[in-house]
Order: structure tokens, then sequence, then C-alpha cells
């Protein structure tokens, strides 16, 4: 195990499952948010109980009105190149981020001007109260990354130090890249926080295979494996492991849902009658007994079960496969003399293949029996299905996301008329109702809680009504680590936080 027995610093060996970038300005998820949020800095951190707390901003000032956020900036912080980090540096990572990332504009639609009255000082202007503002600050969302280097005029999400002599602003800094094989970080030494991080190293190898994982912890080859991806069956195995240690903490923030995803903008699946007949062909209560052992829950709707805005007064879909047969006759699907309804591709992600590929046989296997033809293409990696998906070049595919603490994060991006985009994470599905609209905007804004609870309850339940995505169950998220690893965040969002007080050592 390739560990060090000091009290601090050591090496954390982890993994990945492959990454395109490493800037999260330009990308949601964990392949690239894990080692991002090490690399880059944010305003703030997201603490135990979801408390804001200082991070590059020092402090910060909510006007009376909610209008506007006053930041003032650390004193000295640089980035591993040695420039300073400035005002400036932040208003160009905000505007980076509202226009380049999947969910920028959810987040950051609402900025109306961002001042820089000073080096150390930010004043971010709002049309209309953004309640969720602050979450959205955090390295995982909204990495500080440096103007000098990114304000060149060239593409950011094609940009070549995304990936080349990358150049960040946290407790880590890239001293390799090989996505076909390796990344490495090492500590920052000129960090902004005295005495952070304590690892010298962290090392990400290329481990696709759950199975070679799983083998990797066990004998010690692996020190931490956030989002493992192991079976419910598999949990007993580890915790008999010599060393190991299994947890579900450290996912509260996530609330990672499973969904079917349909191309909306063409026959047969713009067709509401025959989305609902998929519906009631497909039992998510035996997905999640199954597939997950029991561990999980069926989803509802747009909302983790977790959320505090999750309701469960939605229709719910009961499965039925002669009602949904009779559905699909109603609607003008009858079986032709080919013995088909009609056909399509259902597209399986490279990454969580242990939910991803049995959900996926399920659902072949079940449409086959109202004889809807499905034909599962598996992508060979990560790249090859974002770049089919983000073009809208597919007829369905099995998909997951993040909500995150506030819905305006991670749930708005899928439903906005305004973010059909062709950038993953986005309502790439093509879903437009001008009252969802309506809804997300109102909700978006609103500071009285009850009622605000109240607009995201009719969110799911309109969502369910037009079954703009269709929920599978939702995931089984595990860490898996060595018990000689500690200081692991103690935060809602784990795996997905800067490292500061991690060690690895006897």
């Amino acid at each position: 195990m390739a560990t060090s027995a000091l009290a601090d610093g050591g090496t954390l060996t982890g993994y990945t499952s492959g990454y395109r970038t490493l800037n999260p300005a330009v990308q949601s998820g964990a392949a690239t948010g894990a080692p991002g949020s090490q690399i880059f800095a944010g305003l703030v951190l997201v603490g135990k109980d979801y408390e804001i707390q200082p991070y590059l901003a020092d402090s910060w000032t909510v006007a009376d009105d909610a209008l506007s956020v006053t930041f003032n900036l650390v004193d000295g912080a640089t980035f591993h190149d040695g420039e300073p980090i400035t005002s400036e540096d932040v208003k160009f990572s905000l505007e980076a981020v509202k226009a380049n990332h999947p969910f920028g504009k959810a987040m950051f639609g609402k900025i109306t001007e961002i001042d820089t009255p000073d080096p150390d000082t930010v004043v971010v202007h709002f049309s209309e109260p953004v309640p969720g503002f602050l979450y959205s600050l955090q390295p995982l969302l909204m990495p500080i990354i440096p103007e000098h280097i990114y304000g060149d005029g060239q593409e950011l999400k094609t940009h070549p130090r995304n990936m080349e002599n990358v150049v960040g602003s946290g407790p880590f800094r890239v001293v390799e890249n090989n996505p076909a094989e390796r990344l490495v970080l090492e500590k920052n030494p000129d960090f902004f926080i005295e005495g952070k991080p304590k690892l010298d190293r962290m090392v990400y190898p290329l481990v696709k295979d759950p199975l070679t994982r799983m083998l990797m912890l066990e004998k010690g080859d692996v020190d931490y494996a956030a989002f493992a991806g192991i079976r419910p069956t598999d949990w007993p195995r580890l915790e008999r492991a010599d060393g190991v240690e299994v947890t579900t903490d450290g996912y509260d923030a996530i609330g990672y849902v499973h969904y079917l995803e349909l191309n909306l903008r063409e026959k047969p699946f713009s067709d509401l009658a025959v989305r609902k007949a998929l519906a009631h062909a497909i039992d998510t209560d035996f997905l999640a007994k199954v597939i997950f052992g029991g561990k999980t829950a069926a989803g509802t709707g747009p909302l983790h079960t977790g959320n505090p805005f999750y309701t469960a007064d939605v229709e719910i879909y009961e499965p039925d496969l002669d009602l949904a047969a009779k559905m699909l006759d109603e609607a003008g699907y009858p079986v032709g003399a080919d013995g088909k309804r009609f056909s399509f591709v259902l597209d399986v992600p490279s990454w969580a293949p242990q939910a991803h590929v049995p959900m996926a046989e399920y659902i072949q296997a079940q449409l086959a029996k109202i004889d809807i033809a499905v034909e599962l293409r598996r992508a060979p990696d990560f790249g090859t299905w974002v770049k089919r998906i983000a073009a809208w070049d597919y007829d369905a595919t099995m998909n997951g996301s993040f909500n995150y603490p506030d819905p305006i994060i991670g749930v708005h991006r899928h439903f906005d008329c305004d973010n059909i985009q062709n950038v993953i994470w986005s309502n790439t599905q093509g879903y437009c109702n001008p009252e969802m609209d309506k809804l997300l905007d109102a909700a978006a804004i609103e500071t009285d809680p009850a009622k605000r609870m109240e607009l995201y309850a009719q969110i799911q339940k309109l969502e369910t009504e037009d079954l703009a995505l269709i929920y599978m169950p939702q995931d089984f998220s595990v860490t898996v680590y060595r018990d000689d690893v500690k200081g692991l965040p103690d935060t809602p969002f784990g795996a997905l936080a800067p490292f500061l007080d991690v060690t690895v050592g006897e």
C-alpha cells in the first residue's frame, strides 16, 4: 500500500474512473469534481449541518434587501503559479461558470453586475433574491480560476489549460496528468491556509472496473474509494476485509438520483401517452429491491427522498403491463406485422455500470413484454457517451445526477426551457413547459420557507405528470477506505470537499 507512517503527510491513493477535464467550471459530476475540489478553491465551504464557512472569502455581508452580497477576500492568496488571487479573478470565475457550467444559468442567472472596487473586495448584485446563492460558491460548483490563464479569448470548455499545465487556486497542484493511466496531485506549499493540507500527495490511478477496484481495496492497493460502485452484496465482504471501513456518510448534499432520459424532440417519446405507458411498464420498487438489495428507495420524482423539499404527494405509476399495452394501442402504437410497436436504442453510460447496466437490461426485457424492441448500446468510455447525449444524438439513455442542497443548483437545470443546451446534465432531453418555468422562477426567488416548500411540491407534481424524466431507484452511494486514513471531510459533500485535514499513516 502506498502510504506513509507520518502523523501528517503521506500519500493517499484513490482512483479515477476517467475524466475529460479537471476544470469544474465547465463540467459537473464526481469524475471532475473530486480532483477539481482539491485543485481549485472556492469562496466558501459547506460545513457540517450545511453551515456556510469562509474559504477564499474571509467574510461576507448580505444586503437587507437580499439583492447584493459583498465578499472580502483573504489576504495573500495566490494561484499555483504565484500570481495573486484578486477580485477580478472572482468576477471572471463567476461569469465563466454562469456561461459554461451545465447549470451555471440556474445558479447565477440572476446576477446583474459584479463590482470589484479593490483587489480584495467583490460585490455581487442580483435582479431578484437568490436563496441558494452561497451554497453555489464552493469549489465543486464555482472554482476560482485564473483570469490571466483563461482570459486569453479561447473557448473555456475546450481550453487546453483545463488538462495541460493546470493552474489552480486550491490545496493541491497537478504534477502528473495522464488520463489513460493516472492523475497525481501534490501539496501546494503556498496554500493560503497555514498548515493545510496535511497530505503530501494524492494519486488517482485509472480503475474503471468496480470489481478490480474492490480487489485493490481488499489488498491495500487503494486507500480511499468514494462513489465506490460496489453492489450491496459486496458490503459484508469488504467489512470482513482486514483494515477496511465502509460508510454511506458524506453523500447527504449530493442526493444522487437515477433516471431514464428520453429524447423528447420526436415521436414516440414526444407523446406523453407513450411516456406514461413506459412508466407503467417499469417496476422501480422491484429494481430497488433486486439491484440495490433494498438499501435504497425507488425514486418518485426529481427530488431525492433526503432533500428538505421532497414530497411523496405526486403521481405514482403502478406497474401494470396490461395497462401499458392498452395505453400504447390507444395512443396509436399497435403491434405491427413485424411483431413490434416500435424500437429504439437505449444508451448505457460507462460510469456507474453496477447500476446502469442491470437497469438497462431490465428495461429491455420488460418492454419486450409489450412488444417494444430495445437495443442496448454500451458506451466504451465516458467521453463517447457525453458527446452523444450532449449532441442530442440519441433515442434514450440511462442517466443520473445530483440534487445538491438547494434545488436551484441541481434540479432546475433539467426542466428550465432556457437550459436546453448541448451540455451534459442540462436539459438535454428537450423538455419545455411554460407552467414549469413559472414555478421554477418563483421558487428561485422565494425567501419564505413555507411558500418555497409549496412551490417545490407543485414542481415535483408537474414533473411526474409530464414525465420529463422517468425516475429509477436512488443511488446506493458508498465510500470504502483503509482504516489508517484519518481526517476525512465530515461534511454533507464528503469526497467532493477539499481534503484539508486528511492524513494517511499508522
